[in-house]
């Protein structure tokens, strides 16, 4: 069975949301990166747009979950100002050199989620096995389970192929769903 781990950063609890149902879809394990910077109200607002604007990182609680002991480690970021949220850029800098594999999905109240996508991938040194990209607007109005489910079939099948050709760099076709 394909191991797979689904991180998070949420500050509102959207990307949260998404989190916990990709990793139900997935049966993987689920995991929050932690911040430990304050976030709330508005001087949080303007920290956090700040932090992402200028690509600064930000300081983080140890993680759980070793990313080096899963096939795939799919990384979820809210947008901020068209950025990486710096919890998860930080995240992704300590342990980039652990990923066999990756995908990434991004939620947004405005827009910025294909740079934002493109911006993980090159973070990460490599290019994501799958993306999703979810509006704020659609997880209130529960109006995405359709591409989640896709997004999910997507990491189940390439895990698969991991399975078949080892843990080289074998080709691989990336899913976008919802851009």
């Amino acid at each position: 069975m394909t191991q797979i781990l689904v991180l998070y950063y949420s500050r509102t609890g959207f990307t949260q949301t998404i989190a916990r149902q990709i990793a139900r879809a997935c049966s993987a394990d689920l995991e929050s990166i932690e911040d430990v910077t304050g976030r709330d109200g508005a001087s949080g607002y303007v920290r956090s747009a700040l932090e992402a604007a200028l690509h600064l990182d930000t300081s983080i609680r140890r993680a759980r979950h070793v990313p080096g002991d899963y096939d795939i480690v799919v990384i979820g970021t809210p947008i901020w100002y068209w950025n990486v949220a710096s919890p998860v850029r930080t995240y992704i800098k300590r342990h980039r050199r652990q990923f066999r594999r990756v995908a990434f999905f991004c939620t947004y109240g405005g827009s910025g989620q294909a740079k934002v996508l493109c911006d993980l991938e090159h973070l990460c040194g490599r290019p994501a096995v799958a993306t999703l990209a979810v509006a704020d607007a659609d997880i209130t109005g529960k109006l995405y389970h359709d591409r989640l489910s896709k997004f999910a079939a997507a990491l189940k099948s390439s895990g698969r192929l991991l399975r078949r050709r080892g843990h080289g760099q074998g080709e691989f076709e990336k899913s976008s769903v919802g851009l």
